[in-house]
C-alpha cells in the first residue's frame, strides 16, 4: 500500500498569508484563539473605554466585541482581505465602525492621545520592530488608557511553532519574527507604559475538545507545559 502524498507546504509573506486566509478564517476552530479569547474577556470586562482601536484587526473579532459595548472604535489592518470580512460582520450588526486599511510597520494615522484603549491581537509575531509598535499604541493612547496585547507566545516561536492555516490542500506558513518574552516586557515599559499584567498561557490550558492538526490529544498532552499565548496590560500614567 502506497503512502499518502505529502500535504505541500508553502511559505507566504504575512499580507499573502492572510489574502488566502481571510475567507475561511472564522470557519475553522483556531485554538489560540479560543484559548486567548477565554482570558480575554474577563481582562476586557475591567476596562473602562469609550474610544477604542484595534490594531490588526483583521476579520474583526475585537473591534466588533467594543463596538457591541457601545464604544467609539477605530480599527486597522494591512489586509484588505480580512477587513472586507470585518466590513460585512459590522454590517451585518448595524455596528459602526471606522475600518481603515493601513500598515503598522508605517507609523499609526492617527493622531496622539485619543484612545481610552488600544488592542492588538495575536499581530504582533508578525512585526518586525516591537519598540516602534510600543511607541506608536503609547502616542495614540490617552493619558489614563490602556493597551492590550495578546499574541502568539515567542517560545512557541523559539520551539519551532509557526502561524499557518490549510487551504485547499496546501499549508501556508506565515513569517514569525524572533521575538523573546522579555522583548515584549522591555519594548512597552520603555514606550512609557506600566506593564499591569503578563500572563503565559501554556498549551495545556486549552479546553478539552477536537482540533486540527498537528494538535492532537496526544500532541497536547505532550508539549502541554509549553507556553502557546501571551497576554500583556499595560497603561499610559496619568
Amino acid at each position: 500500500m502506497s503512502e499518502p502524498d505529502p500535504i505541500p507546504i508553502q511559505e507566504v509573506s504575512t499580507q499573502e498569508g492572510y489574502a488566502h486566509w481571510a475567507s475561511s478564517y472564522d470557519e475553522r476552530t483556531n485554538a489560540l484563539i479560543l484559548l486567548e479569547e477565554i482570558h480575554v474577556g474577563p481582562l476586557l470586562a475591567q476596562l473602562p473605554f469609550t474610544k477604542a482601536l484595534d490594531v490588526g484587526s483583521g476579520t474583526g473579532r475585537y473591534a466588533l466585541k467594543l463596538a457591541r459595548r457601545g464604544a467609539q472604535v477605530t480599527a486597522l489592518d494591512q489586509s484588505s482581505e480580512m477587513l472586507a470580512v470585518a466590513r460585512r460582520a459590522a454590517q451585518q450588526e448595524g455596528l459602526s465602525i471606522d475600518f481603515r486599511l493601513a500598515s503598522l510597520d508605517e507609523g499609526l494615522p492617527l493622531e496622539a492621545n485619543q484612545f481610552d484603549l488600544v488592542v492588538c491581537a495575536l499581530m504582533l509575531c508578525h512585526v518586525p520592530n516591537l519598540s516602534h509598535a510600543m511607541q506608536e499604541f503609547a502616542r495614540v493612547l490617552r493619558p489614563g488608557g490602556h493597551l492590550l496585547i495578546t499574541d502568539f507566545h515567542p517560545d512557541s516561536v523559539s520551539y519551532g511553532w509557526r502561524t499557518g492555516f490549510r487551504n485547499e490542500g496546501v499549508v501556508y506558513q506565515l513569517p514569525n519574527m524572533p521575538h523573546t518574552r522579555n522583548d515584549y516586557v522591555e519594548a512597552l515599559k520603555s514606550s512609557g507604559l506600566k506593564l499591569l499584567q503578563a500572563i503565559d498561557l501554556p498549551l495545556g490550558a486549552l479546553p478539552e475538545r477536537d482540533y486540527p492538526p498537528p494538535l492532537t490529544r496526544e500532541f497536547i498532552e505532550f508539549h502541554g507545559k509549553r507556553h502557546f499565548c501571551l497576554i500583556l496590560v499595560g497603561q499610559k500614567m496619568e
